[in-house]
């Protein structure tokens, strides 16, 4: 409310006085161009009737010229004013009388009447063009918008005009153009999500078809007459596969939900020695397995705002990519710390690293890099590491030589609140 007073006390006020101060100045100087003529009429009557009455006593006495001249042009005693007092009153001709029945007044009225007239029908048809000028602007002001808004809704580009004027009508330009533009974002992301689904969809039939072609085959040997040894192989084959179909499915949903940003992330304080200690537990037999020598040091007190449950979706992956990719007898080592302005945690590997063309792909979905040791690896995992960490405020990338191991650097920002 107070914007709005502000508004109008420095905008709509002296836009007015711009408008019609020109106006006031034109009409004052027109009411001295009619008080100047009604003058000049008052004058000219009074003069002609003064030479009539001298025409009319010089006629009649010659010799009483100078004396009324005189009277007329110089002015004259009292003693000759009351003379000519007592002389009108034996007509009745005093301030009494009635300006009707004045001659002079009379034809005068007339007179001023018609130009007085004249003025203010002047002052009219200026107030009307006037009326009409703002009127006409106000029009093509308003076809303006309608004409932007005609043809933002067909979808034509169309450039509205006086964009930045002042006024309640620019206010209401500049409200317009927010809204289209709001509106068009809106479209946009219907358009991107529409294509993001049907990606997804895509993508989710891509990556099933090869284990249902797999049970397909499988389920049609078991019809035929085979060994027993044979049908317990076929069966393992097929509960193999249909586990990695069941994966595949809650991978790329979780991955879609996390894209799609319909999760709602919590904004917890979570200790990251809690969550790489429940984060690496699902990679303790393979590195078990591949005697790979794991350490992990950091301040015990190191903290970061986010959601514990998908924080540890998005590092099992990680941690198990660095798995994958290390070779026996290898070393994984994690190193965590916080400072005032984010928390930071690093898993580094003495790995086959990663090619140089694979590392502007690697966080890319279905993306399987030329050094990929698992057939059946759909590359999935780092693309959900990566949405997951960044829809918490945090940043993923990857340092990584040829046969020199690589980096994952995991930052989680500092969120601060007034």
């Amino acid at each position: 409310m107070e914007v709005k007073i502000m508004f109008l006390s420095n905008v709509e006020i002296k836009n007015f006085i711009r408008s019609y101060i020109g106006a006031f100045i034109i009409i004052m100087i027109i009411s001295m161009g009619v008080i100047i003529i009604d003058l000049n009429i008052i004058k000219y009557k009074i003069v002609e009737n003064n030479q009539a009455m001298v025409g009319a006593i010089v006629s009649q006495n010659p010799n009483l010229e100078s004396d009324i001249v005189g009277v007329i042009t110089r002015g004259e005693s009292k003693d000759n004013v009351s003379l000519g007092k007592k002389v009108l009153m034996k007509y009745n001709y005093d301030k009494d009388i009635s300006l009707r029945n004045e001659p002079i007044v009379s034809e005068s009225i007339k007179e001023l009447f018609s130009v007085n007239t004249l003025f203010v029908v002047i002052i009219f048809i200026l107030i009307l063009v006037l009326v009409m000028y703002y009127f006409k602007k106000i029009y093509s002001d308003i076809k303006d918008m309608t004409s932007y808004v005609y043809n933002s809704s067909e979808g034509r580009y169309f450039e509205m005009k006086n964009k930045n004027q002042e006024g309640q009508i620019g206010l209401l330009k500049t409200e317009l153009l927010k809204m289209t533009n709001i509106l068009k974002e809106k479209v946009e992301l219907l358009n991107n999500e529409k294509i993001f689904l049907n990606d997804t969809i895509s993508d989710i039939s891509h990556q099933l078809k090869t284990p249902m072609t797999s049970l397909i085959i499988l389920n049609d040997l078991m019809y035929e007459d085979i060994p027993k040894e044979t049908k317990i192989e076929f069966l393992d084959k097929i509960k193999s596969q249909l586990n990695r179909m069941e994966w595949l499915i809650k991978s790329m949903l979780k991955l879609s939900k996390v894209e799609a940003k319909v999760i709602d992330f919590k904004c917890e304080k979570v200790n990251i020695k809690e969550l790489l200690t429940i984060s690496i537990q699902p990679s303790l037999i393979p590195i078990e397995l591949k005697n790979i020598e794991l350490s992990i040091s950091g301040e015990d007190s190191s903290t970061y705002y986010g959601d514990i449950d998908w924080s540890r979706e998005a590092l099992v992956n990680i941690i198990k990519n660095c798995v994958e990719h290390t070779s026996q007898n290898g070393n994984l080592k994690i190193d965590y710390e916080e400072n005032p302005l984010y928390s930071e945690i690093i898993i580094k590997d003495n790995g086959e690293g990663i090619d140089k063309k694979d590392l502007p792909h690697i966080f890319k979905r279905f993306y399987k890099g030329r050094n990929s040791s698992k057939e059946d690896s759909v590359g999935i995992g780092l693309a959900m590491a990566k949405s997951i960490i960044e829809s918490q405020n945090g940043d993923l990338y990857v340092k990584s030589e040829k046969d020199k191991g690589s980096q994952f650097h995991i930052i989680f920002h500092k969120i601060y609140s007034d």
